[in-house]
């Protein structure tokens, strides 16, 4: 018999205080709502938090993976290292270039872009000449390696970096599942030469929409800066009088006081949501540990786990179990659940770039028992006990 729940839970939602609503309310009442002085407390603060020299607001995470990406002057003839398990926009922004994104397989416990996986793909398809890494089948010159935090646990920052520097490489981490995790008792967004985070309503703080750059490169974040607004040289807040020069073809990727009051309060309130998920999480892997063919993440190694996500791998029985007819079981109880990713190479776009699925076995195991379950700080007891109980349920009647 299914025990299903009066209301569906989803994987994730956001969790906004009065506070944050309050401090809304008051941007709205001030007349000044688009990019002006909460947006600049906002990167002062994130700033401060996680030790970085430089934050600079986005309205998204890709913007910000896009504006890393120009300021380094990647062109054409260029070509980046990303891993095939992550969301399209680390690769796509890639491709905002005529850059061409070069994939690299993960470990089979976190799903990382590791110093292993790097070096296989750097070895098969590249070749170092006279101070560059060349893509033998393009000829293109790789430039950069984006390593992406997967769900909240942190690739291996000292030995990419190291890496890095040995090719000749900017490293730029997609961090948009990894806020506020640490790695070797600092905090993520200090150590490549950009971090790009996310506040997409299902992260660990939200904007609604937005994200934010951190660097320790004071040109970069000029060009960023700059690029951000139309590529006009003075912003619009403070600005002396009417006069200003427009001088680079820029974007429209700025952040408002609006999603910036939220993001200052979400930010106050980073440590006590992130022990929520923390709590949960620790739940649990201590309710599931018994349960057969259901395999559980673990806890970070070097650092603290931001447990964006809780992602399980279900081992297929024939006519018994895998992970669609776990997530079809828990869609009967009313709960929800998602995958995190359906690695770069599956998808029709990326078809065209000749990826071997051969190249990604971890990749492919991943994607064939994967599931997200839902953990988000606003969860009640109630709400993880039903988890609980639903995926007991399932896994009992096996």
């Amino acid at each position: 018999m299914i025990t299903a729940r009066k209301t569906f839970l989803p994987f994730a939602l956001p969790l906004i205080s009065e506070k944050a609503i309050e401090e809304v309310a008051a941007v709205l009442r001030s007349g000044w709502i688009t990019a002006g002085p909460k947006v600049k407390e906002f990167e002062e603060e994130f700033a401060r938090y996680c030790g970085a020299d430089f934050a600079l607001a986005m309205n998204s995470a890709t913007a910000g993976l896009h504006l890393a990406l120009e300021s380094i002057g990647l062109c054409s003839e260029d070509a980046v290292l990303v891993p095939a398990v992550t969301f399209t926009a680390t690769a796509e922004t890639v491709c905002y270039f005529g850059a061409e994104p070069i994939l690299t397989d993960v470990d089979p416990i976190y799903n990382l872009m590791t110093p292993e996986t790097l070096k296989a793909t750097i070895e098969r398809e590249c070749v170092f000449s006279k101070g560059n890494l060349i893509h033998k089948k393009t000829g293109k010159t790789v430039r950069a390696l984006m390593p992406v935090h997967l769900a909240g646990a942190v690739c291996d920052m000292d030995e990419l970096n190291s890496l890095a520097r040995e090719y000749h490489l900017y490293v730029i981490e997609d961090s948009a599942h990894a806020f506020p995790a640490t790695h070797k008792g600092r905090k993520i967004g200090t150590h490549g030469d950009f971090t790009v985070f996310s506040f997409y309503a299902t992260k660990g703080i939200t904007t609604g929409e937005g994200g934010m750059v951190t660097t320790r490169h004071a040109h970069f974040a000029e060009r960023m800066k700059l690029m951000r607004l139309h590529g006009i040289n003075r912003e619009t807040y403070g600005r002396p009088g009417w006069y200003y020069e427009v001088v680079s073809p820029g974007f429209k990727y700025n952040m408002n006081d609006i999603a910036a009051a939220i993001g200052i309060v979400q930010l106050s309130e980073a440590d006590e949501l992130w022990r929520r998920r923390t709590q949960i999480a620790e739940i649990y892997r201590s309710e599931f540990t018994q349960l057969p063919f259901l395999h559980l993440p673990l806890p970070a190694t070097d650092g603290d786990h931001s447990w964006h996500l809780f992602r399980v791998e279900v081992d297929t029985v024939p006519e018994k179990i895998n992970r669609d007819i776990l997530s079809a079981e828990l869609h009967k109880r009313n709960i929800g659940s998602s995958l995190h990713f359906i690695p770069l190479y599956e998808h029709p776009f990326y078809q065209r770039f000749g990826f071997d699925r051969k190249n990604y076995p971890n990749a492919d195991a991943m994607y064939k028992k994967t599931l997200s379950l839902p953990l988000f700080a606003g969860m009640t007891d109630s709400d993880i006990e039903d988890v609980v109980s639903a995926v007991k349920e399932i896994f009992t009647d096996l």
